[in-house]
C-alpha cells in the first residue's frame, strides 16, 4: 500500500533552508552513505549457465511429449530453434541425440549479462541520477540519531497530490537482502529474452535494493535522471506548499529553531502542522504544538 505521507529527516539548518526555498535536495547515489548503491547487479535463479541444460530437456519435452509453453512470448531465435528441433525429430532424430545437440555449455553466461548490465548503468552515469530518499515513519530512534543530528533537527512530512502529479506518487519501496537480488529464472530468460517485465524487475533490483543492515531506514525513494546536470551531483527542486504536511521538531531542538520554523509555517505553509518529539516514560512520543491562526 502506498503511504499517504512520507518523512524526511534533516538537520535544523537544512530544514530552514528547505522551508525558506520550498526546494528539496535530490542527490546522486555517489553521495550516499551506502557506497554500494546502484552497484549490486541482480542474478537469475537458476543461473543462465544451469538453465542451458534445462533448456535442452524442456525443448525435448515440448517436441516429444507435447509439453505446453508460451511460444508467443518467445523471441525469434528461440522460435527458430524450436522449429528446427521439430523438423529434425520429424525426420527421425532421437530424443537423446536432440538433447545432445541442444546442450551448449556457457559457463560465463551470467558474468556476461552482469557485465552488460553494469556497462548500461555506467553509461547512464550515476552523477546524472537524482534520488529523493524518504521514509514512512517519524518515530525511528536510529534515524533521529543518524539523520537529524542527534535529535536536534527535525522531520518534514510530505503528502503526495494526485491532481498535480507530484513526484512522491512515483515513490517505490526499497527492498533489503544480503545476496544479489533475484530478478527471475535463467530458463525464462533463455526462452523469452529481455522482456519489459524483466527490465522493470532489473531496474528495481539495481536502484531500489540495499543490504539488510540498512533496513531500519524503512526507505522509499523517488528516482529521476537529469542528463543536463552532469556538472554537479545534486539538484534542488521545488515542491508545492500544499505538499508539506507537518514539521516535527526533535527532542533536543532549540527554542530558536522552533520559533524559526513556526514563523515559516505560518508565512508559507498554512496547511502544515507543527509537532515536537518528547521523552515520556522512556519512549519517544509526538505532541502537537499550537500555531497562530492565519490572518
Amino acid at each position: 500500500m502506498h503511504p499517504s505521507v512520507f518523512y524526511k529527516y534533516t538537520s535544523a539548518n537544512t530544514a530552514s533552508i528547505v522551508l525558506e526555498s520550498s526546494r528539496l535536495r535530490w542527490s546522486s547515489p555517489l553521495l550516499f552513505n551506502d557506497v554500494a548503491e546502484f552497484q549490486r547487479m541482480p542474478r537469475f535463479d537458476p543461473t543462465i549457465a544451469d538453465a542451458n541444460a534445462l533448456l535442452s530437456e524442456l525443448i525435448a519435452s515440448v517436441v516429444f511429449d507435447g509439453v505446453a509453453i508460451d511460444e508467443e512470448r518467445m523471441g525469434a531465435p528461440m522460435k527458430l530453434l524450436l522449429e528446427c528441433a521439430r523438423h529434425l525429430v520429424g525426420n527421425g532424430l532421437s530424443r537423446a541425440r536432440l538433447i545432445e545437440l541442444l546442450r551448449v555449455e556457457q559457463p560465463d553466461a551470467d558474468q556476461k549479462v552482469e557485465r552488460e548490465l553494469r556497462r548500461f548503468f555506467e553509461q547512464r552515469g550515476l552523477n546524472r541520477a537524482r534520488v529523493l530518499c524518504v521514509t514512512t515513519t517519524y518515530m525511528n530512534d536510529a534515524m533521529w540519531g543518524n539523520y537529524a543530528e542527534s535529535h536536534t533537527g527535525c522531520v518534514l512530512g510530505f503528502r503526495h497530490i494526485a491532481e498535480r502529479s507530484t513526484p512522491l506518487l512515483e515513490a517505490q519501496q526499497v527492498s533489503y537482502c544480503e545476496d544479489q537480488p533475484i530478478v527471475g529464472s535463467g530458463l525464462d530468460f533463455l526462452l523469452y529474452g529481455d522482456s519489459p517485465e524483466l527490465r522493470a524487475r532489473t531496474i528495481h533490483a539495481v536502484c531500489y535494493t540495499k543490504k539488510t543492515g540498512w533496513s531500519y531506514e524503512q526507505e522509499w525513494r523517488c528516482l529521476t535522471w537529469r542528463p543536463n546536470e552532469v556538472t554537479k551531483q545534486h539538484g534542488d527542486y521545488l515542491f508545492y506548499p500544499e505538499e508539506l504536511e507537518s514539521v516535527t521538531l526533535g527532542v533536543r531542538s532549540t527554542d530558536g529553531t522552533e520559533r524559526l520554523l513556526r514563523d515559516l509555517l505560518v508565512k508559507k505553509y498554512s496547511n502544515a502542522k507543527l509537532f515536537r518529539m518528547q521523552i515520556i516514560n522512556g519512549d519517544l512520543k509526538r505532541t502537537a504544538l499550537p500555531l497562530p491562526p492565519v490572518t
